[in-house]
């Protein structure tokens, strides 16, 4: 693939993860590098759905 088409692809990833449609899972491997730099994303991260972290915050506090 053409590297101007592959940052295009990219892009619009970028654009899709940012507005909720897609997820990184959802980008080909070839892709997710470029993605993740796109998104700032410097290391693999374990990304925890907000209704966790709000549970985990509460009993946090209990504690």
């Amino acid at each position: 693939m053409n590297e101007q088409i592959k940052k295009a692809f990219a892009t619009t990833l970028v654009h899709l993860i940012l507005a909720g449609r897609r997820t990184i899972e959802d980008v080909p491997a070839g892709l997710q590098d470029q993605v993740k730099a796109d998104l700032g994303i410097t290391e693999p991260a374990h990304v925890t759905p907000a209704a966790t972290q709000a549970a985990e915050q509460s009993t946090e506090l209990e504690a």
